[in-house]
């Protein structure tokens, strides 16, 4: 038994989902699935029903999850305990917004880490538009966020992918049938946004303010499930970035290139004139090189 394997176990419970636990963890749902299996299979008993919408606990999982709860308890004290023997001159940490694995980024740090075993570093979600402010307080040395808000007399970034926003529709929608659409053209649409502090909500409400309209927010929702279950009923419409549409692609909805090209990319992000650990400089090389490489 491996301690990913309990922490993905207690990330299930306290979601409610394998997929917002996998998103919780930059892993896919499948990927998630299979450690769960082998879990099951070491332990010999069945730890989820998953015959209903929701996955809830067997009587086997509720008896486990006393004891993972330990044994992460346990495991969380003792990383505690060995740092205070170990060198914080070197280590750096990471704010991310919550795109890592559809942008493909949480492989390439997967294989940095493969790469560089002794270079310590931690990485932590947060939401958009509150990174910069984590930066300039010194709380994270990098970040992966998204250009649009950042600025360029204070940080300095690499452009890791490029995207644009696109609209997302039920198949049901009086829209579906569009091979592209203007932002101006969804002034008397619900929309379905994601949540206040992410920087795509701000996003959005800007390019729709700039097109000469308020939106109508419907819904908002920090969980992309959610936003792809609402705008599969119908009740409105998304604009989200095309990588995220295209990795939760859902059957019942579509994207619909906006005939505006609103660029929302991904970028690694530090600040200007501040002196970091040295082993940050070696991860922003390989992620550089990621990204010449991918071409993205």
């Amino acid at each position: 038994m491996e301690i990913r394997q309990v922490q993905y176990f207690l990330s299930i419970v306290e979601t409610g989902s394998f997929s917002a636990a996998a998103e919780e963890y930059y892993i896919s749902q499948s990927s998630l699935s299979k450690v769960i299996i082998a879990l099951e299979k070491e332990l010999a008993v069945t730890l989820f029903d998953r015959s209903k919408r929701k996955v809830t606990l067997t009587e086997a999982g509720k008896a486990f999850m006393a004891q993972a709860q330990k044994l992460s308890d346990v495991h969380k004290t003792m990383l505690m305990e060995m740092d205070a023997f170990r060198s914080a001159a070197d280590t750096f940490s990471i704010a991310a917004i919550p795109v890592l694995t559809q942008y493909g980024i949480a492989n390439t740090i997967s294989l940095f880490r493969d790469q560089h075993p002794d270079i310590r570093f931690n990485l932590e979600e947060i939401d958009g538009l509150n990174i910069a402010s984590a930066l300039a307080e010194h709380r994270f040395d990098l970040a992966f966020m998204r250009h649009n808000y950042l600025d360029p007399e204070q940080f300095t970034s690499i452009e890791m992918c490029k995207d644009k926003l696109l609209v997302v529709v039920s198949k049901k929608n009086h829209h579906a049938d569009r091979t592209s659409i203007s932002i101006k053209e969804l002034s008397n649409d619900n929309f379905i946004l994601f949540d206040k502090v992410t920087d795509l909500y701000k996003l959005v409400m800007d390019e729709c303010t700039r097109a000469g309209f308020e939106p109508t927010v419907f819904y908002s929702s920090h969980r992309k499930i959610s936003v792809f279950g609402l705008v599969g009923t119908n009740i409105g419409l998304a604009l989200m970035p095309s990588r995220v549409y295209e990795y939760h692609q859902q059957p019942d909805v579509i994207g619909i290139p906006l005939e505006e090209y609103i660029e929302c990319n991904l970028v690694l992000v530090r600040e200007k004139n501040r002196k970091l650990p040295g082993n940050v400089g070696i991860f922003i090389d390989f992620m550089k090189r990621y990204s010449d490489a991918a071409g993205m």
